[in-house]
Order: structure tokens, then C-alpha cells, then sequence
């Protein structure tokens, strides 16, 4: 009789440790969830600086582009028109 209280004894504390450790399990579950959600809504807030550059690099390629273009319509030629000329 006395084994027998024993063992339960140990299951049930057993079972306490386990329960612990699930909440402290849970907790960080918890704070992994939220540092990963807070990591994405900085990516989607603040534009990664590369990209960053990567579209000011090609928007002014294409602003270059159809100042070429409209320098090129107005009789410049197009070597000279590549080089940046502004017309007045």
C-alpha cells in the first residue's frame, strides 16, 4: 500500500513538472509568435535599403531614358542627347 502512494506520489509530481514545463514551453511559443510578427511588419513597413536603391537606380535609368528620347524628337542627335544636354 505504501509503494503503491509512493508511485503516485511520483506521478503526481511528474505531472506538476510537466505541466511547467509546458507553461514555459507555451510562454516562448508565445514570444516567438510575436517577435516574428513584429520582424514582418517591420519588412513590410520599412522597404529593405537595397531595394531601396535598387528602384531610385532604375527610375533614373528611365527618367534618363525619355530625356533622350525627348531630346532625340526635338533634332538633337543621339550621341549628344546620351550625354545629359539640356535644351533651353
Amino acid at each position: 500500500m505504501q509503494d503503491q502512494r509512493e508511485r503516485l506520489e511520483q506521478l503526481g509530481q511528474q505531472v506538476r513538472q510537466v505541466q511547467a514545463v509546458s507553461l514555459v514551453l507555451a510562454a516562448q511559443t508565445a514570444l516567438l509568435v510575436i517577435e516574428a510578427q513584429l520582424v514582418w511588419l517591420d519588412m513590410l513597413v520599412r522597404p529593405a535599403p537595397l531595394g531601396s536603391v535598387a528602384l531610385k537606380d532604375r527610375l533614373d535609368r528611365q527618367d534618363r531614358q525619355a530625356r533622350t528620347a525627348r531630346l532625340v524628337r526635338r533634332g538633337i542627335p543621339e550621341p549628344l542627347a546620351r550625354q545629359g544636354l539640356r535644351v533651353l
